[in-house]
């Protein structure tokens, strides 16, 4: 370890590893510090049950290939990532035994998918298609690839303004509004305001819901989930080797305890005692870059002294909550079994069975997801369970994670963090989760076995992780959330993660953060959006090899892996 570095990264989660690794790539140097004994907080892979069944305790629909460091950082071409996924994706079973769901690389397929449910909606997602295929890569790149500010965000609704029957007033709507002026079927509503949820957008927020549902329209062909070879820490695997070979390095049980800052700049970090390097100053030449949420990076790190009346007042206002997860896992000794594959085997393709990977199910109606909203605002633990969060079948198309002839599956239901009620039993706050986990964990299982009932004869183990264990694992994670903050209107976009931060860049000189745009992902769009901020500032984004837009490397993936991916027919 070198007293100084160019540029001094804290936390060692998948996006501050994203942004080092550029910034190594580039020629800087650069060092991370991570205060846990291995790096990719929230991206990890564990036994936590009977040997050979892994489970992916947080990120688990990868979408790393999306981003354009899945190619610019050689990723899968130099260090390992190896991404998976089935010929079908998401999908939604339904009490009547129906399905709905997408193909991941041909558009039509999905046509037919939701012809099944609705001939007048499949013709209405036939010309939203049609529209969007020679501009979906230019629509995801500046939502989540360009530095989010007013400029790129117009970009993005000048290009979904131009959508076949797109009203005029769409950025004065909720995704309830635009659903019902596109579609009859409740059913596709329903599975689009899943995708949503699932990547941390909230339907009935005016704008930023309408905004939600044009992103998540083409979840399959655009945003898409798979997983990895073993599981998903192998997303932080890559990025450290990444890292490594351009020359950055990685200091792990290395907690900061102080951001350094001198008349307004960010100068260096002071680690904490009880790390393995002890109490010991690294001064940052240039910029010293932050991998947490606000709160840590903020008022702990830099410290309220070194901030103004405003921004301490509008960090202290910074909303954790309304993303909060509780996860199911299982270990079974089959497959699940639901009840609509025998409706996909007739009606469908009968090979759905063996792919079906990413699911979400018990919210039918679309009215049913307001009933979210007002949990949130209660306290109260939702009951039927709100399973919106993404569920995932992992051995299902990477047998690796279970052992031979087994498999595995996990559910994350939303919830509350600071519980205050379950029906009409009081409950006294977070610490109230550790009472209830169990019990919680049996409703959920119950509902589920509405829909695959093997549930209950396949299970040889299961484990209930709370929202509460999130935070215990990741304090940088605060208030149970998965997504580093909910994507209300004050805090999505170009105000994340407070209206007037500019992040990447903050108040701080030369102090960047990684809270950028919305929710926190293997999408890699806070690294790559940090990394572009720093090389501008500093004066070396122009290298020839920066140059990939958002999406193109999962399309070039599709044909690497003889899949042609298409929305023209």
């Amino acid at each position: 370890m070198k007293d100084t570095y160019d540029f001094v990264v804290i936390g060692g989660g998948i996006n501050g590893l994203c942004a080092a690794s550029y910034l190594a790539k580039c020629g800087q140097s650069v060092a991370v510090f991570e205060s846990r004994n291995e790096v990719g907080g929230n991206c990890d892979t564990e036994e936590l049950g009977p040997p050979g069944f892994r489970y992916n305790l947080h990120a688990s629909g990868i979408c790393t290939w999306i981003s354009p460091a899945f190619e610019e950082l050689e990723l899968e071409e130099k260090f390992g990532l190896e991404m998976i996924c089935g010929h079908w994706g998401a999908f939604k079973p339904f009490r009547d035994g129906t399905i709905l769901c997408v193909h991941n690389y041909d558009f039509e397929k999905t046509i037919q998918s939701f012809a099944l449910h609705s001939k007048k909606d499949a013709e209405t997602y036939r010309k939203l298609g049609a529209y969007f295929e020679d501009k979906i890569s230019e629509f995801f790149h500046h939502f989540l690839y360009v530095i989010p500010n007013p400029a790129s965000f117009a970009k993005c609704a000048e290009i979904a303004s131009g959508a076949p029957g797109m009203p005029s007033n769409w950025g004065d709507m909720t995704a309830y509004h635009l659903a019902d002026h596109w579609f009859e079927s409740d059913k596709l509503k329903s599975f689009l305001f899943d995708n949503m949820l699932q990547f941390g957008m909230d339907p009935w927020i005016k704008g930023v819901g309408s905004i939600g549902l044009v992103v998540f329209l083409f979840y399959g062909v655009g945003v898409n989930g798979g997983t990895c070879r073993g599981g998903s820490h192998l997303v932080p695997h890559s990025l450290y080797r990444s890292l490594l070979h351009y020359g950055g390095e990685v200091y792990q049980a290395c907690p900061v305890k102080k951001i350094i800052i001198e008349n307004g700049e960010a100068k260096g970090i002071i680690l904490g005692e009880e790390g393995v390097y002890g109490d010991r100053r690294i001064q940052a030449k240039k910029a010293v870059i932050s991998d947490l949420t606000p709160i840590p990076t903020f008022k702990w790190l830099v410290g309220e002294e070194n901030l103004s009346p405003e921004v301490n007042m509008a960090v202290g206002m910074y909303d954790y909550e309304g993303q909060v997860l509780f996860t199911n896992f299982w270990a079974l000794d089959e497959p699940l079994n639901f009840k609509g594959y025998e409706w996909t085997d007739k009606n469908l393709d009968p090979s759905f069975r063996k792919e079906a990977y990413d699911f979400n199910f018990g919210m039918e109606d679309p009215g049913d997801f307001t009933r979210l909203m007002h949990c949130y605002a209660r306290g109260e633990l939702p009951d039927p369970p709100i399973v919106t969060g993404g569920c995932f079948l992992y051995s299902n198309i990477d047998p690796t994670q279970a052992p031979p002839g087994k498999a595995t599956a996990m559910t994350w239901a939303d919830v509350p963090y600071n519980i205050r009620r379950w029906g009409n039993r009081k409950l006294n706050g977070p610490e109230s989760w550790d009472d209830v986990r169990e019990e919680y964990a049996d409703r959920i299982e119950d509902l589920l076995a509405e829909y695959a009932p093997n549930i209950k004869t396949a299970k040889i183990h299961r484990y209930a992780h709370t929202p509460l264990d999130i935070t215990r694992r990741n304090q940088s994670q605060l208030s149970g959330t998965w997504s580093g903050g909910p994507c209300w209107t004050h805090q999505f976009y170009h105000n994340r993660p407070f209206p007037g931060c500019g992040a990447p860049r903050t108040p701080i000189k030369n102090l960047y953060i990684t809270e950028v745009s919305f929710a926190r992902s293997t999408l890699l769009s806070q690294g790559y959006c940090t990394a572009v901020a720093v090389a501008e500032d500093f004066g070396f984004r122009d290298q020839p090899w920066w140059n990939v837009r958002g999406l193109d490397p999962y399309i070039r993936w599709c044909k690497r892996n003889g899949r042609q991916w298409r929305m023209s027919f």
